[in-house]
């Protein structure tokens, strides 16, 4: 249980300061160029996390993350890999199917556009993804829906269907956490 307090305790204080640092307009995105195609893949891992030091990226980066991903048409860049944990710059377009995690926490925080997103509710036509945590589907039905837009953060737990739409310019940094990992005996 320690353990877990701990990743979640380092996870809310990275989620803390980087929503201060969007809110301020610091790590703001630039406009959008073309939308990623549905066909978009993820573009490489740029950094592991490192244990002993803190990372950071200067807007001036994160803004060519975003214009390289938008020239590219992918629509997430892992910039930061843990293992049990990740930071992905992410574009976020109607054509994405929604999801569920069976043992991974989303976080979504909104950095430009706007999008509402669906929570919870069933996942219809679910289809295993090559990924064996992922589950997408066509559709979510009986979700709550809440508008987004910069600023704001989004918590997704491990189970929780969730997809967006009215998806316009939408930007996020998305930040994942394995839970099965977070666990002790």
């Amino acid at each position: 249980m320690k353990t877990r307090l701990c990743t979640y305790f380092t996870f809310l204080s990275a989620v803390t300061t980087l929503t201060a640092l969007i809110s301020s307009g610091a790590l703001a995105a630039a406009p959008a160029a073309t939308a990623p195609t549905a066909a978009a893949t993820t573009a490489a891992v740029t950094n592991t996390i490192p244990t002993d030091k803190a990372s950071y990226f200067a807007n001036a980066d994160l803004e060519n993350i975003w214009k390289a991903l938008e020239a590219k048409q992918v629509s997430n860049q892992r910039i930061l890999e843990g293992g049990s944990h990740s930071v992905n710059v992410r574009i976020v377009t109607p054509s994405n199917a929604p999801l569920v995690h069976h043992q991974s926490v989303d976080v979504w925080v909104v950095t430009s556009g706007s999008a509402t997103a669906i929570t919870g509710g069933e996942l219809l036509n679910q289809t295993q993804r090559a990924n064996a945590d992922d589950i997408a589907g066509t559709e979510i039905r009986g979700g709550v829906e809440q508008p987004l837009k910069p600023g704001d953060l989004i918590f997704v737990p491990p189970g929780v269907p969730h997809g967006f739409k009215d998806v316009k310019n939408f930007r996020a940094f998305l930040i994942r956490f394995d839970t099965k990992a977070a666990t002790t005996p």
